[in-house]
């Protein structure tokens, strides 16, 4: 399974799996903008409300941005495994693959402006 983790994570940081979750989905979302020849989005970071969330939001953050974590990772690796048997993948299936991310980047975000 393909990992993004930073090299250097905080783990003080009462969120630093959540931290760390973020940047791989970010880095997903770079390798597949770059991939499908998009320009990089600016992906969201960690929410500032993360501090003050309800026990039953923090919880329905952590399992979305597991989720979304493991779908990034699932697609890098389909891609992987295209270009390891001298196969192109389809440009737009890459290009989905980057609005997925993106999307549910921004959902993730939205679950802590409501």
């Amino acid at each position: 399974m393909i990992h993004f983790l930073p090299d250097e994570l905080d783990t003080a940081t009462p969120y630093y799996e959540v931290v760390g979750r973020l940047a791989s989905i970010r880095t997903a979302l770079n390798l597949a903008e770059r991939a499908a020849g998009l320009e990089p989005s600016a992906a969201p970071a960690v929410p500032d409300a993360w501090p003050q969330a309800s026990a039953a939001r923090l919880r329905r953050f952590d399992s979305r941005s597991v989720e979304v974590a493991q779908g990034a990772a699932a697609g890098l690796e389909m891609l992987a495994a295209q270009h390891a048997a001298g196969m192109e993948a389809h440009p737009r299936s890459v290009e989905r693959l980057a609005l997925k991310l993106r999307t549910e980047l921004t959902d993730l975000d939205l679950l802590f402006s409501l």
